[in-house]
């Protein structure tokens, strides 16, 4: 038995060791995800200035633009976009449908679930770079492959000569960042597009409903996206509208969604109650006359999201407890002889499925945790299930109710042992009809989801363009961080450094900022707030200094004014200043704190002499106190008060002081306030009073059933 056991562990030792092997022979170039089919040649092409791309299809200029603007951030040289005869060293696009996959593909077409041959591309470089793919799409997958590939000595760029043929293993690989609890504007949401298209990712799934907020602005009910929390904001047409396209320009197809019959509070408050009470926290899907109202918002996004063959209608994370005690709930669960709530919610997935049929798309939803839309095999004809579901087993059950899936695991096996057919412990084959698999990205703001969101997003679509590819045990530090490294090259253009005294992200000394671009003649602008500059910001000229906190946001413009590549996002850069003061570290109570766990926003927090963005006393439900005791009576004239600035939340307040806490004198009155809080916070100066005890009493916060203060710093007259 040892000996069996022996030859056993050595046999699967030697077969990671030649897959390895196997591996870097098969992909000598680094590439992601690994392509099918690879050839390397010998010798290599140059890319020169004399270089072009020529589009042998006028259908493909657009791509041949964006692909002379990438190599100019990777190169430094500026490709001409031309037309006619290609000559020795250009790079040629082309579009040819009769290039097919070696192997069938899972897709959807016209509403139907069934295998083609199509969507696969080929590279050959020889005298020349000839990029041909089935269609536009595919053509961009290929030229994503020459963007890796090129290689670069100094300021010298050139392309291995080699063959290549691939195509995606099946057609959903996808990542969703969360558009509706933390507000992902629009510039950030192309770096998301951008990174899409550098890995062959071939969906953005958009997530732009929850319970707080519904960010699609719709024309027939514009009061539906009037609740949101913030920093959500509902997005406009114009900018739905630009996103999309920018998308399609890049082989990159958004799938928009519309959370129900749970998740999507802040669309029933909008709708007041039109397709459920808010407290139910559904939607009241055994009314018939809420259909007709989702038929139009879902007519709406279609039109917008029109290249897409996908549409997700939710499906997350019910919660029945609050609609069950309904009477008309009572009355059809008796006159259907239902005992338990689970079937309840077929009406929402039956209904919404003959909607988005009727609208041109495959509804697509999530199978809910812990309760949502049962499995029906009827309804398994017209929906793709997202196996969200954290409970072995369903993954499998899903598929033998005839359902088409794509795998959303809750519980991730480590990295190495994942690919598209693993989901929450079981294991599927290429048997199962397995569409692909998408990575949700929950609740990040848009820095997180820059910074460290997207850079993850190729490892799990290294196993679902290919779920058989080897994954090599230096992957993460080696082949991903090669091509991350490649890909920040055209995502972020403007490259940021942050020089001074600063430890993980904090400064409380003036630091240096610079800023620099590879790309010749262009301008950078830039702004400090989070928001997108614009041809009118300032312009960066030369290093500055800053002591403030900073999350800038720079881009590049031409002479004439176009902007040239995404929006650079930096890190943030958080300002802490500190100061000893009365109230530093003296006692403090409150009439109540937030938050639970490590995360309490207690009273201290106020008075520890530091001014932190991230530290914070708060409460709910206004009006909240906040009292500190200074030990001792002292004559004072200013106090220096900073409310959270986060959203540009305008609070309405008063600060009283007492020597006996008992007769209190009010020395600040803002309960008229409506200048939104700010970093630098508000100093207010009264006439001298002497005081032992400060409290502030906050009275409102222009967005929110709560109050926050960052610090409060009080001075004695003269000092």
């Amino acid at each position: 038995m040892k000996l069996k056991t022996f030859a056993v562990t050595a046999a699967l030792a030697w077969t990671v060791c030649a897959s390895a092997l196997n591996l870097h022979a098969a992909n000598p170039l680094n590439l992601l995800p690994t392509p099918k089919q690879l050839k390397v040649e010998g010798g290599q092409i140059p890319l020169t200035a004399e270089s072009r791309i020529v589009s042998a299809d006028p259908k493909l200029k657009p791509l041949a633009q964006i692909l002379s603007d990438e190599i100019l951030l990777v190169t430094k040289l500026k490709l001409a976009v031309a037309e006619g005869e290609p000559k020795a060293g250009d790079i040629v696009l082309k579009i040819d449908p009769k290039i097919k996959a070696d192997a069938d593909i899972l897709t959807v077409r016209g509403q139907e679930v069934l295998k083609t041959r199509d969507y696969a591309h080929t590279i050959a470089v020889t005298d020349r770079i000839v990029i041909e793919g089935w269609d536009y799409r595919a053509v961009c997958e290929g030229t994503t492959t020459l963007l890796q590939a090129i290689v670069m000595q100094g300021d010298t760029a050139s392309v291995p000569k080699m063959t290549v043929k691939d195509w995606p293993y099946s057609d959903y690989g996808a990542i969703m960042p969360d558009c509706a609890r933390s507000h992902q504007p629009i510039h950030v949401l192309k770096i998301a597009v951008e990174t899409c298209r550098l890995f062959k990712i071939r969906y953005l799934h958009l997530h732009l409903s929850d319970d707080s907020a519904f960010t699609f602005p719709s024309t027939a009910f514009p009061e539906a996206s009037s609740v949101h929390h913030p920093p959500v904001t509902p997005y406009t047409l114009d900018e739905l509208k630009d996103l999309v396209a920018y998308a399609d320009a890049r082989g990159v197809t958004c799938v928009p969604e519309l959370a129900g019959p749970g998740h999507c509070t802040a669309l029933m408050s909008g709708l007041k109650g039109k397709i459920g009470d808010p407290k139910w926290r559904t939607m009241d899907v055994l009314n018939p006359d809420i259909y007709p109202i989702l038929d139009t918002l879902v007519g709406e996004m279609c039109d917008v999201f029109k290249s897409s063959p996908y549409f997700h209608i939710g499906g997350d994370e019910v919660e029945p407890a609050f609609y069950l005690p309904n009477e008309h709930v009572k009355k059809y669960m008796k006159e259907h002889n239902l005992t338990g709530e689970h079937t309840l919610w077929l009406p929402y997935g039956r209904n919404m499925a003959r909607i988005v049929k009727k609208h041109g798309k495959k509804t697509v939803m999530w199978d809910g945790r812990p309760v949502g839309v049962p499995l029906d095999r009827e309804l398994a004809k017209d929906i793709i299930l997202y196996t969200w579901f954290p409970l072995k087993g369903r993954a499998r059950e899903a598929q033998e109710f005839g359902y088409t899936t794509i795998t959303v695991p809750w519980d991730m096996p480590p990295f190495p042992e994942f690919s598209m057919f693993a989901c929450n412990g079981d294991v599927l084959t290429p048997r199962d009809k397995v569409l692909g698999h998408c990575r949700p990205m929950w609740e990040m703001d848009q820095v997180a989801l820059v910074h460290s969101y997207l850079p993850g997003s190729p490892e799990r679509h290294e196993r679902t363009w290919g779920p058989d590819s080897v994954i090599e045990e230096s992957y993460h530090k080696g082949r991903m961080a090669q091509q991350n490294a490649r890909a920040f090259s055209i995502l972020r253009p403007v490259d940021f450094k942050f020089e001074g005294a600063m430890k993980e992200g904090f400064f409380s000394e003036p630091i240096t900022v610079s800023m620099s671009t590879i790309v010749p003649g262009v301008q950078i602008r830039y702004r400090l707030d989070g928001k997108e500059p614009t041809k009118d910001s300032p312009l960066y000229e030369k290093p500055f200094k800053a002591a403030e906190s900073l999350n800038i946001r720079s881009a590049l413009f031409e002479k004439d004014g176009r902007q040239f590549g995404n929006t650079s996002v930096s890190k943030t850069q958080e300002y802490r200043s500190f100061e000893q003061n009365l109230t530093t570290g003296k006692p403090v109570k409150a009439s109540s704190v937030a938050g639970e766990g490590k995360n309490v926003e207690v009273a201290a927090n106020a008075n520890d002499g530091w001014v932190a963005f991230s530290k914070l006393w708060g409460a709910w439900k206004p009006p909240q106190w906040w009292q500190v005791d200074l030990e001792k009576t002292c004559t004072l004239d200013r106090v220096h008060i900073f409310p959270w600035w986060e959203g540009k939340r305008v609070f309405k307040y008063n600060i009283e002081v007492s020597e006996d806490e008992k007769i209190w004198t009010k020395v600040v009155d803002a309960e008229s306030n409506n200048e939104p809080a700010a970093e630098k916070g508000v100093l207010h100066k009264f006439k001298a009073t002497p005081a032992r005890y400060v409290r502030v009493n906050m009275l409102k916060n222009s967005v929110q059933d709560a109050v926050q203060m960052v610090e409060l710093r009080v001075y004695e007259e003269g000092k």
